[in-house]
C-alpha cells in the first residue's frame, strides 16, 4: 500500500516500518495523525495471527497510561485488519543504542534509569489492568525489548507493540512446544515453555537496562537456540566487567531483576521503580524529560514531527542538559572476555540478529538449566 491509500476512515500518508507481522503507516483522520498499523498481506489468511491482532486492539484500549502508547481504533476494512495507535514522534531504544555507539558517546547513566522507570510504569499499570467488570486482565507483555519501547522527543516514554500479550481476554492460547517472543529478552521460564506472569516483563526489563547501560548485548548467541540457551543458563557478562566505574547498587538491580529463579526478581515493575528511585536518590541523579530531549536532540538532531513543514515550526528555544558528567558511563572492552562468552557483543550486527516483529520458537531441542559457569545472581 502507498501513499493515498483509504482504510476507513484513514488516508495513509507514508510506510514508517515493515515487519514479518505488520506494517505501520504515517495516516491521518480529519485533523489527526497516527501510527496505522495493518497487519501483513501473508498473515491475512492466518486465522491465529487475526486472533492474535484483534486482541492486541481489544486489550490496550483497556489501558491508559501516558507510557503506554494508546490504541485509538481497531477494525477490518476490505479484508484488511489494522489498528490505529498513537503516533509518537520519537525513536526506539534500538535506534538510540546504535545512534549512540555510532556517535562514540554512552546513554548516561540517569537518562538509562529514568527510560527504564518510565517503562516500568507503564508496564505496572497493564500488570494490574481489570477489564470492565473489575476481572484483573493478568496482562503479560512478552515481548519487551529495546525495539518495543519508544523515546518522544519530548523526553516521554511509550512501551509499544502488545502484538504477542497473553491476558484473560486473549483468543489466542499458545500450544505446547511453541515459544513466542524474541529469543534475546525472553525469561528463562518464557524459553522453557513454562507459565509465565508479570515477573517475565520484569526480567526483559532487566535486560534493557543492561543493554542500555553496557551498550552490549546481555544474551547473545549465532542461533535463537544458542541465545535461549544462554538465557537459561543465566551466561551473560557482569557489567562492571563491560563498563568503567559501573555503579555497585545499579549492578545489584540488574542482577536482581535478572534473577533465573522468578521468586527471588522484584515482586513488580513498581518495586523495580523504587529500587531505581534509591539508586538514583544515593547517587543524587536527576533525569527528566528536559535532559532526555537534549540527548535526544544530540543524538538526532532537531526533528519535526513527520507532517509539518519548516514554516510551521516555531522557533526552537535550546534546552540544557542537566545531566552531569559524573552520571555518564566511560566505555570500555575488557581485555578477556569470560571464558565462553563470544568476543562480538559490541558489534552492532549482533542487536538486529533477533530483532524480528514475533519469533515463534518450536521445542525441538531441549533447554538444560545447569551450566558451567553462572554469572547470574
Amino acid at each position: 500500500m502507498s501513499g493515498g491509500h483509504r482504510l476507513g476512515t484513514y488516508e495513509l500518508v507514508k510506510p514508517l516500518a515493515q515487519g514479518g507481522m505488520a506494517d505501520v503507516y504515517l495516516a491521518k483522520s480529519d485533523d489527526r495523525h497516527v501510527a496505522l498499523k495493518v497487519l501483513s498481506a501473508q498473515r491475512q489468511a492466518d486465522r491465529e495471527s487475526c486472533a492474535l491482532f484483534l486482541d492486541e486492539g481489544r486489550v490496550v484500549r483497556l489501558l491508559d497510561h501516558k507510557n503506554v502508547a494508546s490504541v485509538l481504533d481497531v477494525d477490518v476494512a476490505g479484508g484488511q485488519h489494522y489498528l490505529a495507535m498513537e503516533y509518537v514522534h520519537g525513536a526506539d531504544l534500538r535506534e538510540i543504542v546504535l545512534a549512540a555507539s555510532h556517535a562514540g558517546m554512552s546513554i548516561p547513566f540517569a537518562m538509562s534509569l529514568s527510560i527504564v522507570a518510565q517503562a516500568a510504569a507503564g508496564l505496572d499499570h497493564a500488570h494490574r489492568r481489570c477489564d470492565r467488570d473489575g476481572v484483573p486482565l493478568k496482562l503479560v507483555h512478552r515481548d519487551v525489548s529495546l525495539s518495543n519501547i519508544m523515546v518522544g522527543h519530548d523526553g516521554v516514554v511509550k512501551v509499544v507493540d502488545f502484538g504477542i500479550a497473553r491476558s484473560t481476554m486473549s483468543t489466542v492460547h499458545t500450544s505446547p512446544g511453541i515459544v513466542r517472543g524474541k529469543a534475546s529478552y525472553m525469561s528463562p521460564e518464557q524459553c522453557m515453555g513454562d507459565k509465565v506472569d508479570h515477573l517475565t516483563d520484569v526480567f526483559a526489563l532487566g535486560i534493557v537496562l543492561y543493554e542500555l547501560t553496557t551498550g552490549a548485548r546481555c544474551f547473545h548467541g549465532k542461533t535463537d537456540f544458542e541465545r535461549m540457551l544462554a538465557v537459561v543458563r543465566g551466561d551473560y557478562i557482569p557489567p562492571s566487567d563491560l563498563v568503567a566505574d559501573y555503579p555497585v547498587e545499579l549492578e545489584q538491580v540488574v542482577r536482581t531483576a535478572l534473577s533465573s529463579d522468578p521468586s527471588l526478581r522484584y515482586p513488580s515493575c513498581a518495586a523495580m521503580i523504587e529500587a531505581i528511585d534509591r539508586v538514583m536518590g544515593g547517587r543524587g541523579w536527576t533525569a527528566g524529560t528536559e535532559s532526555i530531549q537534549s540527548v535526544m536532540r544530540e543524538l538526532f538532531g532537531d526533528l519535526r514531527e513527520p507532517w509539518r513543514t519548516a514554516e510551521a515550526d516555531a522557533p526552537q528555544t535550546d534546552v540544557q542538559m542537566t545531566v552531569t558528567a559524573e552520571e555518564t558511563s566511560t566505555m570500555r572492552r575488557p581485555r578477556r572476555f569470560p571464558s565462553g562468552t563470544l568476543s562480538d557483543v559490541y558489534n552492532p550486527t549482533a542487536w538486529r540478529a533477533d530483532d524480528v516483529d514475533e519469533a515463534v520458537t518450536r521445542g525441538h531441542r531441549r533447554l538444560r538449566r545447569q551450566s558451567s559457569r553462572r554469572l547470574a545472581a
